[in-house]
C-alpha cells in the first residue's frame, strides 16, 4: 500500500495511520515533521497552511520509503543521514553509531572544566584525543568550542572515520584524524602528549543483547557497540594505561560509562594512580561518566 495521493494532507494521514502503532504520538509527529524539513523543506509550523499543496513523485517516493524504513524500525537519523549533537549537525550511516543525549553531558562538562581553568593554560594550545571517536560528534564539538584545542579523533574503523572526516568539513573544523586500534597501537605516541583525553568506548556487554531495542541492536555498528562478557572493561584498561603514559601534567581523563560498570571502572583508575576521580550521573540518573587526573 503507498500513499493515496500527492497532497501534503494525504501524506500526513498515511504517515500517522502507518506508524500509529509503532511508535509514541509525540515521537511519530517529531519524526514526520523532520521528514517534511529534510525532504521537501517545509518546517512544522508552516505544515498546516500548506496542506493542500502537491508533491513530486520523487518527493513522495521519499516519503514511501521512510515509512517503510520506520515500520522497521530503522532509526530516523539514519533513514534521513543526519543528527543532531550539541547545536551541530552531523552526518551518521551504517558505520557510525547515532550520537546521544548522554554523550552531551560529557562534551559539556569537558568544555566547563576547560573553561574554569584555562587560566591555568595561560590561553597557550592544548592537545586533546578522543579515542574510538566514531562520527567524531566528541572530537568536533570541543573544537568547535575549544579554539584553542589541536584535537586528534582516533578510530579503528576506516569507514567511520571518512564520516568523521565529512562532519569535521561540515562543521568548519581542522580534526588530526587517526586509524588506529588503542588495543594495539601502530602509530608511534612515545613523543605525543595531551591534556585531555576523552573516549566513548565499546561498553555494551554481548549479554545485554537480549533487552536491547530493535532499532539500535539491528542498525547500529556492533563494533562500536559491543565487548565481551568475559573482559567488559578491555577498553578502559587499555585507554587508561595509554593516559598513565600520555597525559600532561595535571592532564584529565574522560569517560563515557556502562552504568552497570561505573565503581569498577572508577577503581581501576585510581588502582591506576588516578587522582580526583569522580563518577557523574546523567539526567536519566544513572552513572555515565567519570573524570580523573593525573
Amino acid at each position: 500500500m503507498k500513499i493515496p495521493s500527492n497532497k501534503i494532507v494525504d501524506v500526513i494521514r498515511y504517515f500517522r495511520d502507518e506508524l500509529k502503532n509503532s511508535y509514541e504520538t509525540n515521537e511519530l509527529e517529531t519524526m514526520m515533521a523532520h521528514c517534511f524539513e529534510k525532504f521537501i523543506n517545509i518546517n512544522r509550523s508552516e505544515l498546516t497552511l500548506r496542506q493542500n499543496e502537491t508533491l513530486t513523485e520523487s518527493e513522495l517516493l521519499k516519503f514511501n520509503f521512510a515509512i517503510k524504513d520506520l515500520k522497521l524500525q530503522k532509526p530516523i537519523q539514519y533513514i534521513l543521514g543526519t543528527a543532531d549533537f550539541y547545536g551541530m549537525k552531523f552526518i551518521v550511516n551504517k558505520n557510525v553509531l547515532i550520537p546521544r543525549p548522554e554523550t552531551e553531558e560529557l562534551v559539556d562538562l569537558i568544555i566547563k572544566e576547560y573553561q574554569i581553568s584555562r587560566v591555568e593554560f595561560h590561553d597557550q594550545e592544548i592537545d586533546i584525543i578522543d579515542i574510538g571517536g566514531g562520527s567524531g560528534c566528541i572530537a568536533i564539538a570541543l573544537k568547535k568550542n575549544i579554539r584553542a584545542a589541536n584535537v586528534t579523533c582516533l578510530d579503528i574503523s576506516e569507514q567511520a572515520l571518512e564520516v568523521a572526516t565529512q562532519n569535521a568539513k561540515l562543521n568548519y573544523v581542522e580534526i588530526n584524524f587517526l586509524p588506529d586500534n588503542i588495543l594495539q597501537p601502530a602509530f608511534d605516541f612515545r613523543l605525543t602528549t595531551y591534556d585531555f583525553i576523552v573516549s566513548n568506548p565499546p561498553y555494551v556487554c554481548i549479554s545485554e543483547k537480549h533487552g536491547m531495542q530493535k532499532n539500535v541492536l539491528d542498525y547500529e555498528p556492533h563494533l562500536a557497540l559491543f565487548v565481551e562478557d568475559n573482559n567488559p572493561l578491555k577498553f578502559y584498561t587499555a585507554i587508561t594505561d595509554f593516559a598513565i603514559g600520555h597525559l600532561k601534567p595535571r592532564g584529565k581523563l574522560y569517560f563515557e560509562i556502562n552504568q552497570a560498570h561505573g565503581e569498577e571502572v572508577k577503581l581501576l583508575m585510581e588502582q591506576k594512580g588516578f587522582k580526583n576521580v569522580v563518577l557523574k550521573k546523567d539526567f536519566n540518573n544513572k552513572n555515565r561518566i567519570l573524570r580523573g587526573n593525573i
